[in-house]
This record gives C-alpha cells, sequence and structure tokens, in this order.
C-alpha cells in the first residue's frame, strides 16, 4: 500500500471508492447501480476533480487501485476522507490521517476540522479530535446528526 498525491485522472476510482463506501455503509433502498450512477454524475458534474486538484489530497492505493481518499484545504478542513470497507481496519486511515497532518502541521495550520456521523466519530477521536458541538442536518429528507470536530496541532 502507498500514499501519493492525487492526480488527474483519479476521479473515476475515487467515485468508485466513493460509491462502494456509501453503497455497502450507508445505502438504503439504492441498488448498486443506481448508487454509482449518481455518484459517477454528481463526481463529473459537480466538481469533484477541480476539488481535489486545488486542495490537498492524498490517495492510497494497492496494485494500481485507489481504496482510500483524504482531502485537506488551505484552512484545516479535512472535507473528503474514505477507505474502502473491505480495506477498513488495516491502518489506512490513520496513513492517510498522518498525511494530511503532517502537510498542515508544515504549512502552519494550527487547528484540523471536520464534520462526522456517529460511525466515523470514533476514528477521529484515535486522531486526538474532540466534539465541538452537534448539529441536525437534512440529507435527503431525513434528519441526520453530524457532529463538528476539531484537533488542535503544536505548530
Amino acid at each position: 500500500m502507498k500514499i501519493r498525491l492525487y492526480k488527474k485522472g483519479d476521479i473515476e476510482q475515487v467515485a468508485h471508492l466513493f460509491g462502494d463506501t456509501v453503497s455497502i455503509l450507508n445505502a438504503e433502498g439504492f441498488s448498486e447501480t443506481e448508487m454509482h450512477s449518481s455518484i459517477l454524475n454528481n463526481i463529473h458534474f459537480g466538481g469533484w476533480e477541480e476539488t481535489c486538484l486545488k486542495n490537498f489530497t492524498v490517495v492510497a492505493e494497492i496494485n494500481d487501485r485507489v481504496i482510500g481518499i483524504g482531502q485537506l484545504d488551505y484552512n484545516g478542513h479535512i472535507s473528503c476522507f474514505y477507505c474502502h470497507p473491505d480495506n477498513r481496519g488495516q491502518g489506512i486511515g490513520k496513513k492517510l490521517y498522518d498525511t494530511l497532518e503532517d502537510f498542515a502541521t508544515a504549512k502552519n495550520i494550527s487547528t484540523l476540522h471536520t464534520e462526522s456521523d456517529a460511525f466515523d466519530r470514533p476514528f477521529y477521536f484515535k486522531m486526538g479530535f474532540s466534539t465541538v458541538h452537534k448539529q441536525k442536518v437534512l440529507i435527503d429528507g431525513e434528519v441526520k446528526s453530524l457532529f463538528i470536530l476539531e484537533k488542535q496541532l503544536s505548530v
């Protein structure tokens, strides 16, 4: 497994990574085909490729297959962080996170922050984040709880 910078053209694999993650961990009432179709359309037309290239974005890959992604903007916001469900529990998320934190420290970013659901929050706690507050958001007609998390860095 290696961590490398996101490069133009990775978006197709990132779309499938996101689709697999959502469909396996979060899908309710959608077929895998519907999920992938929707995700591919949203990524190509939603500016994800540009966002990945504009921010500090790294991917984890095994045998040229993207299995994880981490993205940090220059204000310290982690806006995209996924690891394929088949590869969870193998330290890949920690390696991606450590790469983001090292970059933030090198750029004198003093605070990292992100939004998380209850499922991912334990991972961020292990990385040293704390909850700033909880908020309710409307996603696809359902009210979901999101947690605003942050971590102070020593820069």
